[in-house]
């Protein structure tokens, strides 16, 4: 899929991509031996799938190579979190939405790549697929969304995923839903709208009535990361894991200081 659109373009060269067979049969069953035996994590995620894992970081399992094999799809960029993610005709799924609210880590968060790749097929209405919009409306109002939680005082007052009955619908309406295999990726933007379409019982390729995609999210290797940003996103208790490294690297004066026995000691 490409855009004409300059705007778009200017946003980053990545336009709802798909990408052939980027991980063999081999290393989805080694995904999906590792996600089954983990836990859901305790995060809002939990109120909208009954499974889903908030940055296991399994990509830095030597014997995959997810790393290798996502540096040589995405020169200059390197993985940054990952998100294990099952669905059922029980989990409603987000609605359209942007990834500024959990990974907007960046000083120029547009610039994350997210690769949604499922390891149950996603080639048939029902099957849990991802739609995404790659129009010039829907990054403009994704960027206004954002300036509004880095200044809220200078732009009016949007809600995080609460939109109009005509926004509603002109998403509905530019939405691009591409057929994938086990394996593919759906490489976009982080500025991108994008939701999960549903999943119905009895759909071919679903296994137990379950669609299961592992994503990660990619920056550039030179990306700059945003103090603000990153405290307000521990403070929700999104990322923590990712959001902790960075704050230890980038602004180590921004960590907590490990508790003395004493602290401990009243808990």
């Amino acid at each position: 899929m490409t855009s004409t659109s300059k705007f778009v373009s200017q946003i980053q060269p990545h336009h709802g991509q798909v990408m052939r067979n980027v991980f063999s049969e081999e290393i989805r069953q080694k995904l999906r031996t590792k996600l089954d035996v983990m836990p859901s994590s305790d995060t809002w995620y939990g109120d909208i799938y009954k499974k889903a894992i908030y940055g296991p970081m399994v990509f830095r399992d030597k014997e995959m190579n997810i790393e290798s094999t996502v540096e040589k799809l995405l020169p200059g960029y390197r993985i940054l979190a990952d998100l294990y993610l099952e669905k059922t005709p029980e989990d409603d799924g987000f609605p359209f939405h942007t990834d500024f609210d959990s990974n907007g880590f960046m000083e120029r968060p547009e610039e994350m790549i997210t690769l949604w790749i499922p390891l149950t097929p996603v080639n048939e209405v029902g099957s849990g697929q991802l739609s995404i919009v790659n129009q010039e409306g829907a990054i403009s109002l994704s960027m206004i969304r954002v300036a509004n939680q880095l200044h809220p005082q200078t732009i009016p007052r949007r809600e995080g995923f609460v939109m109009s009955y005509q926004e509603q619908s002109y998403l509905e309406h530019s939405k691009f839903t591409p057929a994938l295999d086990a394996g593919d990726a759906l490489v976009f933007c982080n500025a991108f709208f994008h939701k999960s379409e549903p999943v119905v019982p009895g759909t071919p390729g679903l296994e137990n009535n379950k669609r299961a995609a592992y994503i990660l999210r990619c920056v550039p290797k030179d990306a700059k990361f945003s103090r603000t940003r990153l405290l307000a996103l521990k403070s929700l208790g999104q990322n923590l894991n990712v959001v902790n490294e960075l704050l230890a690297q980038n602004y180590p004066d921004a960590v907590d200081p490990p508790k003395s026995d004493q602290d401990r000691s009243e808990f």
